[in-house]
């Protein structure tokens, strides 16, 4: 993969950016469409009283969506949807509390917890929580780092390349797995951020950017963390491949201090 772009990414499902949310939204505004950088047309949409609002210089000097933890929510017309997806997201939660959902794919233009047709990324008991597929699988990240008012890089999902993964700042692990291995689901789906389907799930917090792939190269994982790390400038754990430099033509280097672009690196099953 050349890295000039997140479009060069292998199957971009969607993409919210900051960038197109302050071209179109002043400090404190509603948001009623965050437009999709993806060039699918998948954007997220609010209505009335249930919309966010936009927070200037929120992480990292970038505009990001803020959710009231009471009623907030964006939502994805729906789109034919086939096999897994990764995720990674850059969000700060105001307040720790249970049930903070982040990010929900599901079956129904309404949430409906926890029936979720391909994943979502709450918050919860300590820990970050993916729940994967109707069948009920269910992954979870304990970090006992994780606290409010932070930024968080977290990629999680399930695909064939990488495996069931949870991701925090580039540490991948899996504490515990649940259930059969997940299916590969097709049909209908909708994109939602904020909310997870009961009334408790409403997420409090911040979320400046979203990425949704599949991942037929599993080296694709770290690049995305790696321009995120870079984008907002957020450390990334030891080990990782981007933790003293940016991928390859990202628009700045991060950690500059000696450090060097790096060439794709060679393929992963798993972080």
């Amino acid at each position: 993969m050349a890295w000039t772009d997140l479009t060069a990414l292998t199957g971009l499902v969607a993409w919210y950016k900051p960038e197109t949310l302050a071209a179109s939204y002043a400090n404190g505004d509603p948001i009623s469409t965050w437009a999709d950088s993806s060039g699918n047309g998948r954007d997220l949409t609010g209505t009335t009283t249930t919309r966010p609002l936009a927070l200037a210089s929120a992480i990292n000097g970038y505009m990001a969506a803020d959710f009231d933890g009471t009623d907030d929510i964006l939502s994805s017309a729906s789109y034919s949807h086939s096999g897994q997806v990764v995720v990674s997201a850059v969000f700060n939660l105001d307040t720790l509390k249970n049930y903070n959902a982040i990010i929900n794919i599901d079956d129904l233009s309404t949430p409906v917890y926890p029936a979720n047709l391909l994943s979502n990324l709450i918050y919860s008991g300590g820990r970050f929580l993916s729940g994967i597929d109707l069948s009920g699988n269910k992954y979870t990240f304990q970090d006992s780092a994780c606290i409010a008012s932070t930024d968080y890089i977290v990629t999680y999902g399930f695909n064939s390349s990488v495996g069931a993964l949870i991701s925090i700042n580039g540490r991948g692990k899996v504490d515990s797995a649940l259930g059969t291995a997940p299916s590969t689901p097709t049909g209908t789906a909708y994109i939602h951020l904020g909310f997870g389907g009961a009334t408790s799930t409403y997420l409090n917090g911040k979320v400046s950017e979203v990425i949704i792939y599949t991942v037929t190269d599993s080296s694709e994982v770290p690049w995305v963390e790696g321009y995120l790390a870079d984008k907002y400038a957020i450390t990334l754990a030891d080990g990782h491949l981007f933790k003293n430099a940016a991928p390859e033509n990202a628009p700045t280097t991060y950690n500059a201090a000696g450090s060097t672009s790096y060439a794709l690196p060679p393929k992963h099953t798993r972080l």
